[in-house]
């Protein structure tokens, strides 16, 4: 991998050492600004993280600019934290022009990998993640420092379970001489699923900007789904500037009261109508958290953010998880992974535009299963039935496709948390005529 620019040339690869310190193990992610490689400190005999900004992302000279401030910022504020929930940062460095930072390696998994994996989370578990992340918003927002990036990709949980919260580069630091928006494009800074609506709008952004895209994360992880489930950045402008989310309840019931309010109010449209702090969030939840001696959550997948509250110091030779445990017969599942059902989804979406036949195949072949496994209502397994439906469509089999279309719209009519199942039901039997 080579970055140029005028003033030199940068190749990284594995083995290369920088500042005759920093040996280069293996790529780890990346992203449109850079990319994070796994690394060796020769010096102190430890494994880091190396984050390297890539000033070919940026088009233009501006951009590139930019971008480097960004990064440059990332560097100041991240290593003015001493909280736990935020990787430490052991150094800074320059290489032929090109900048990189050196920080504490997290091992794990990406809220999102988890999200993905999971689907809905229980609150305990929830909460087990949105406290931690309080806490290190609480003293970032004392400090005058406000993310406006906080989503999904941009949350870690280690593989001890720990909270980890990433990426300040596009942070507004009080008293900062530039205010750095660069987000990849040029528009206002965060991301469009998770923006607040001030952000949207372009004006001023507090902590209570942070405290929305809170509510945007705490709603998808109990609910199992996105404040707003829409794709375009024009579409969710609209959503998040006007429109009310659908209430939590609709789609976890039995939720406590004080829950349901915060996640209302953390969504309000105005600041003024969302908590005043980090804290008063903290607050409400913790009364939700597991306590020592609570067992794992039921049909879990790692990392496991319970961990920390359920075994706090617990010695290295205890397992990251417990025995696994039954749960009653009512208990809702805390994690459900059902890998094989997704696994069989992306790769049905893959065959749906070229080869629709063997998507009908597969699918004819392992729904029956999957269906008996999880139940015909499980959100993965209704995923699967209308790739059956879309595929036969493919193949002009409109009287197929109604049958698999008629019986998911009556296994989901009057299912709170399943609409979104029915209407794309009724929209493929609209095709179907």
């Amino acid at each position: 991998m080579f970055w140029g620019e005028a003033d030199g040339m940068l190749e990284i690869h594995a083995g290369r050492v920088l500042r005759s310190r920093y040996r280069l193990d293996g790529p780890l992610r990346a992203g449109g600004m850079g990319v994070v490689w796994r690394a060796y400190d020769l010096a102190l005999s430890r494994v880091v993280a190396v984050k390297f900004a890539n000033p070919a992302a940026a088009l233009t000279a501006e951009g590139r600019s930019e971008m480097l401030k960004r990064f440059q910022q990332e560097a100041g504020v991240t290593a003015r934290f001493t909280n736990v929930g935020v990787p430490a940062v052991h150094d800074v460095g320059e290489e032929h022009g090109h900048f990189y930072l050196v920080m504490e390696l997290i091992q794990g998994a990406t809220l999102e990998d988890l999200m993905d994996e999971c689907g809905m989370l229980e609150l305990p578990v929830a909460a087990s993640i949105i406290v931690p992340i309080c806490d290190v918003l609480a003293a970032a927002h004392r400090a005058g420092i406000v993310h406006r990036d906080l989503k999904p990709s941009n949350v870690m949980i280690s593989e001890q379970g720990y909270t980890k919260v990433l990426d300040f580069g596009i942070a507004r630091v009080t008293g900062a001489a530039d205010d750095t928006r660069l987000t990849g494009t040029g528009r206002n800074p965060g991301s469009p699923a998770y923006m607040s609506p001030e952000q949207y709008k372009g004006e001023e952004v507090t902590g209570r900007s942070d405290l929305y895209t809170l509510g945007c994360l705490l709603y998808e992880m109990v609910a199992g789904r996105a404040v707003f489930p829409h794709h375009g950045e024009f579409v969710l402008r609209h959503m998040h500037t006007t429109v009310t989310p659908d209430a939590l309840g609709v789609f976890r019931e039995g939720l406590p009261d004080e829950v349901l309010d915060l996640v209302a109010r953390l969504l309000a449209k105005e600041p003024a109508g969302r908590p005043a702090t980090a804290d008063e969030v903290n607050r409400v939840l913790r009364p939700y958290l597991p306590i020592s001696g609570d067992g794992p959550p039921v049909d879990y997948v790692l990392p496991d953010p319970t961990r920390p509250f359920r075994e706090p110091f617990a010695p290295e030779d205890v397992p990251l998880t417990g025995p696994r445990v039954e749960p009653p017969a009512a208990a809702s599942l805390t994690y459900r992974p059902r890998a094989d059902a997704k696994d069989l989804h992306h790769e049905v979406r893959r065959l749906l535009t070229t080869e629709p036949a063997k998507a009908v195949d597969l699918l004819t072949e392992r729904l029956p299963d999957l269906g008996d496994q999880y139940g015909l209502r499980a959100r993965e397994v209704l995923d699967l039935r209308l790739d059956l439906g879309e595929a036969l469509l493919a193949q002009a089999d409109r009287a197929a496709a109604r049958v698999v279309y008629t019986g998911i719209q009556r296994d989901t009519v009057g299912v709170a948390g399943l609409e979104m199942y029915r209407t794309q039901a009724e929209e493929g039997l609209s095709r179907c005529d």
